[in-house]
């Protein structure tokens, strides 16, 4: 059985940074939304700190968080970041681990892998 923790937090109050190394700290799956990951990056100043701080948390937690993109009316496109190290293999293994839990919040998953393997499968 899984539990859905939904965490709500005034970027112009408290640390963006701290409020979601906690909540990783406290769940087994942490999924930002597009706009908490905007947040951060206006705190941090910039995507690449942002997207620098949760490979900090990753690590830090031994297992990845995503971030869920909008991308249209009804669609959206989740990236997660694992730790260091993790090979992609690991990471897709991981994320289809937990795929009844990311069905059950953003609707069915349509495909696994990354933008690189996309591409080669694209340009052949």
């Amino acid at each position: 059985m899984s539990r859905r923790m939904t965490v709500t937090v005034d970027p112009s109050a408290l640390s963006m940074a701290a409020s979601i190394r906690a909540a990783a700290q406290a769940s087994p799956l942490l999924c930002l939304t597009g706009r908490a990951f905007n947040d951060l990056a206006h705190e941090l100043g910039g995507h690449g700190a942002a997207a620098e701080h949760l490979l900090t948390v990753a690590e830090e937690i031994g297992h990845p968080l995503g971030v869920n993109f909008e991308t249209g009316a009804d669609t959206s496109s989740t990236v997660f970041i694992g730790p260091r190290g993790w090979s992609e293999e690991r990471l897709q293994g991981w994320v289809a681990g937990r795929h009844v839990e990311l069905e059950a919040e953003f609707g069915p998953v349509t495909r696994l892998g990354n933008r690189a393997e996309r591409r080669r499968r694209r340009t052949r």
